[in-house]
């Protein structure tokens, strides 16, 4: 381990915090190829693994010169995170450590330090920013997450409790938590009737969790013959996986419409975000409800034979690029997730480049968040 204190990432710091990251100009790709080369170097100078992996591919980090060397960066396959934890810094370092949900595969474990972890926060709040989710005004929470005094350290409950700083709390719901066996549980009943009392409140409701759990809420309110007529400007943000819900056959506009039936909520005011653990970075639907890739961020489609980019609209293993994160080597990741790159511009008015995610790959499917709502929802 060369690095003694952590050194200071100027272009990286840069990329991270630059506003409106989803309107992509030449002057912002450019920087994004001095903060990756920035970040490749580090990596490579202070990871054994990183530096092997760089030398069999014969990469240079000092090659990043435009667009293109980007995608010549060698991936660390996210499975390998899995199963081995790579830092670039000292131990005593760690800021922050998360773990990914799984509950009968293997956990990762995500370290940060503290400038990494505001490299990253930056990101998620120019994003949101930019499309205009922030608020000054207060509102209520329901959470369709493990509650984080219970969970400790689970990515999934940090990152939906981290997004609440985006408008003040004025009283804030988890859904699940543990009961007096110390199992987790989906307190169905409980959040009906905080959202009742959130119905009578003149604040907007923020609601974020797994859609899994959500659309299990949505079936008991169904089942109830309930209907909850929220305040204007709340708000729906999904995460964590998809799996639960869709495995019952919910398309998700049909999600956004139950949402808009059952509680008031329009369509465009449902929102979708997508991440993983050991990328972090965040992807947030715009109001057509498409994935964009902020400027901080690249997004690749690869055949998972020959390891080629393939062309926009062919089906692929997804890699992800971002260059915030000095305390792991996370710069280039091959996710085990299938998606393509789009054609052609949203009618959202970002000019970002749009994915859409196919589903998971692999021989064996990461259990997780997904998994566990499922079960959870089929219990209660």
């Amino acid at each position: 381990m060369k690095s003694k204190i952590p050194p200071a990432f100027p272009k990286a710091e840069e990329i991270s915090r630059i506003k409106e990251p989803l309107t992509w100009t030449a002057a912002k790709r450019a920087l994004m190829g001095e903060a990756c080369r920035e970040m490749a170097v580090f990596h490579r100078d202070n990871s054994a693994e990183i530096r092997g992996l760089y030398e069999r591919r014969k990469f240079r980090p000092e090659s990043i010169r435009s667009e293109s060397d980007l995608e010549k960066i060698p991936p660390v396959g996210v499975t390998a995170m899995k199963y081995f934890l790579m830092t670039c810094l000292p131990q005593k370092e760690v800021f922050l450590k998360l773990t990914s949900s799984g509950t009968r595969g293997q956990k990762t474990q995500v370290l940060f330090d503290s400038a990494s972890l505001d490299r990253v926060q930056a990101m998620l709040e120019r994003v949101w920013e930019q499309e205009g989710l922030i608020s000054g005004k207060p509102a209520n929470y329901m959470m369709f997450v493990y509650d984080p005094k219970e969970a400790k350290d689970l990515g999934i409950a940090f990152s939906d409790k981290n997004q609440q700083r985006f408008a003040p709390a004025a009283a804030v719901h988890y859904a699940i938590r543990k009961n007096k066996a110390g199992e987790w549980e989906f307190d169905k009943a409980g959040a009906i009737a905080k959202m009742f009392e959130y119905e009578a409140d003149s604040k907007p409701v923020r609601i974020f969790g797994m859609p899994g759990f959500i659309h299990g809420f949505l079936e008991e309110l169904e089942l109830r013959k309930l209907r909850i007529k929220l305040p204007a400007q709340s708000l729906v943000m999904t995460g964590g996986g998809w799996k639960a819900a869709e495995d019952k056959k919910v398309s998700r506009d049909f999600f956004r419409m139950k949402m808009t039936g059952l509680l008031g909520i329009p369509g465009d005011r449902v929102r979708d975000g997508y991440g993983f653990a050991e990328h972090s970075a965040p992807y947030l639907q715009c109001r057509n409800h498409r994935f964009h890739v902020p400027v901080y961020n690249r997004v690749y489609a690869r055949d998972p034979v020959t390891m080629r980019i393939l062309k926009p609209g062919q089906t692929g293993l997804l890699e992800f690029v971002t260059p915030y994160n000095a305390m792991m080597p996370n710069l280039a990741l091959l996710s085990t997730d299938t998606g393509c790159i789009n054609q052609g511009r949203c009618g959202c008015g970002w000019n970002a480049p749009v994915f859409t995610l196919a589903g998971r790959s692999g021989l064996t499917k990461h259990k997780g968040c997904a998994l566990t709502a499922d079960e959870l929802v089929r219990k209660g």
